[in-house]
């Protein structure tokens, strides 16, 4: 929606200059001048009500998706590379298609909880709170695929986690009872995996670069849904996990298939502190798995 109502503006905008009075990018000025405009009407949802709203779609076992974008997904975009992935071109294509989806339960996030677009209550830098100018670049660079549409929080279960614990308890136990496949790091713990997500398929990822095997865990991943009615598809592999996620919301939209974009705090319960923020938090892992 963004991206075509940059391009029909910057159309219109084209055929009001001549090119003896008008020489500069038309895509840019037209980018800045909805970006001023959009900047002030931005706040990001909270962890508690981006959780509640998720947590209900489940529930009713309704389709959708959980993508927790983050600064590694604009890099690669942006062809850069990220800490655990190579950039490459059709990546970038992928995680762009993935920030441009929308529709009734696609839950896109951004990590821009800051002064400017707002933080929950126990936040602060480290600690899933970011300085206003980072919050604002992230924002610029993806603000087209946001026009019309809710930014909620990419940590919603992380923050939860180490604030009220038993009310991500509470979510992890329905999230265990809907879940029937994970899609994850192959270095993961059978323990830890089966607490989270109890009997569910495993289908194993790359611990880095796992873009590089897409079309096997896509296919993999397609076979698996295939045997199962509704279900949770959980999915941990980093930036990769968005273009999966893309591919995967195609092919289940004529199923009752939520894939949930699960994060670090899998690291965490597998005995890695691999975040800033898990080790700055001590979080009480047995209170939050809990009977699960």
């Amino acid at each position: 929606m963004g991206k075509e109502y940059i391009n029909k503006i910057k159309f219109n905008i084209k055929k009001c200059f001549t090119k003896k009075f008008f020489k500069g990018d038309t895509e840019l000025i037209v980018k800045n001048i909805l970006f001023k405009n959009y900047f002030d009407t931005i706040k990001i949802q909270t962890t508690y009500d981006t959780l509640d709203e998720i947590e209900e779609c489940i529930e009713r076992q309704r389709g959708g998706a959980y993508f927790r974008f983050g600064d590694g997904d604009v890099f690669l975009m942006e062809l850069k590379n990220d800490s655990f992935q190579n950039a490459n071109r059709k990546l970038s294509i992928e995680i762009s298609e993935a920030f441009g989806l929308a529709g009734k339960n696609i839950f896109k996030t951004l990590p821009i909880h800051s002064n400017l677009f707002g933080y929950d209550n126990g936040m602060f830098n480290g600690n899933h709170k970011n300085e206003d100018h980072f919050a604002k670049q992230l924002l610029y660079a993806t603000f087209p695929y946001f026009i019309g549409h809710k930014i909620y929080s990419p940590v919603a279960l992380h923050f939860i986690a180490t604030n009220k614990v038993h009310r991500a308890n509470s979510f992890l136990k329905v999230l265990k009872a809907n879940t029937k496949v994970f899609v994850g790091n192959k270095n993961f713990t059978s323990k830890s995996i089966e607490l989270l997500f109890g009997d569910s398929i495993h289908i194993k990822t790359p611990s880095t670069n796992a873009y590089s095997e897409i079309d096997r865990i896509h296919n993999e991943s397609t076979e698996a849904i295939d045997k199962i009615s509704h279900c949770v598809v959980c999915i941990a592999m980093g930036c990769s996990g968005r273009a999966l996620m893309k591919r995967l919301h195609h092919y289940t939209r004529s199923k009752n298939v939520f894939l949930f974009d699960f994060g670090s705090l899998l690291d965490g319960v597998n005995g890695n502190d691999s975040r800033t923020w898990l080790k700055v938090n001590e979080i009480n892992y047995d209170e939050l798995t809990g009977n699960l």
